[in-house]
């Protein structure tokens, strides 16, 4: 597999990345265990100020962090500030709660005393996909970063420098070494991370063909899993709808990351006494819409992210 970043807009290859070696997949594994058994001798609370940083450092380098994102999959400048913005939100979210989300439950019971604790398992895997470069991974990671599960990270093959731009974010904020690290795998190299004994489970974002192919190893080598896999969501537009608020958000929902979102409306269910209407005003509004240049703030519909998305 090569992970090459390649500008959507002109097709430029701007940097191509070779595959891990069996050394730095060995040295992440041996990093996030011995990580792992340090944390679990720490609370909670000890992780909380570093998660900040990392949302206050992302903050700062917005602009940078942006423009890798724009150029590596095409996404506007403007979504791309914002999806920088949310993986700050999201981390400080994390580190303001979590404490206090993961105090153990009590539960009610007649046979004594009983209670939910909630507690790292260990090192973890995930693998995530190019829409949503940085968010996909800051929602997995901060939250497991403040139980004390380290992470090990497969990006999608087009976003590799992404990828290599937060891990750098993670390690300038002085999160211990060991607490996010990137591998650009093979498939094979997935299946052989999967299967040693120091992950305890995956997370996977993708398609169904990848899910499958991760749901499958995770199984036969009984480690927990959680697949998030792409969608088809309806956008449905009854007959006492607004219309003026419908059409503002039914081409926004379409539009936005070039429609290139799990959950963008890919299917228009509209009433029959309000269709005719829709159809004369939402094309009139993706008629507005201006193709080019993702870094061009003119730009309102930026480039699907690879030549294949288009063919595909």
């Amino acid at each position: 597999m090569a992970y090459k970043t390649i500008n959507p807009y002109n097709n430029e290859l701007i940097k191509e990345y070779p595959n891990a070696t069996d050394a730095e997949i060995s040295n992440a594994l041996a990093l996030g265990d011995k990580l792992y058994h340090q944390w679990k001798k720490e609370p909670v609370s000890s992780r909380q100020a570093k998660l900040h940083e990392i949302a206050d450092l992302m903050r700062q380098k917005s602009e940078e962090l942006a423009k890798v994102l724009t150029v590596e999959m095409g996404k506007l400048i403007g979504e791309a500030r914002g999806e920088v913005e949310l993986c700050a939100l999201i981390a400080d979210y994390f580190a303001d709660h979590s404490e206090t989300g993961l105090k153990p439950t009590t539960i009610k019971t007649t046979a004594g005393n009983a209670q939910v604790v909630n507690e790292a398992v260990g090192v973890l895997m995930m693998v995530e996909p190019w829409n949503f470069p940085y968010y996909q991974i800051m929602r997995v990671f901060a939250p497991n970063f403040m139980i004390g599960n380290p992470m090990v990270l497969k990006h999608s093959s087009n976003t590799p420098t992404s990828a290599v731009e937060f891990e750098k974010i993670i390690k300038e904020a002085g999160a211990p070494d060991g607490s996010l690290t990137n591998l650009f795998l093979s498939h094979d190299q997935v299946d052989q991370v999967i299967a040693d004994p120091r992950i305890q489970g995956v997370a996977l974002t993708g398609s169904e063909r990848g899910g499958s192919s991760v749901a499958q190893a995770a199984g036969k080598y009984l480690k927990k899993s959680s697949m998030e896999l792409g969608g088809s969501d309806a956008f449905v537009v009854l007959g006492d709808a607004d219309l003026d608020q419908v059409i503002k958000t039914a081409a926004r929902a379409r539009a936005y990351n070039a429609g290139q979102v799990c959950t963008s409306s890919k299917r228009f269910i509209v009433a029959d006494n309000l269709y005719d209407e829709f159809l004369k005003r939402l094309a009139a509004e993706f008629a507005k819409l201006k193709p080019g240049d993702p870094l061009d703030e003119k730009t309102t519909l930026a480039p699907l992210s690879s030549a294949k998305a288009k063919q595909t």
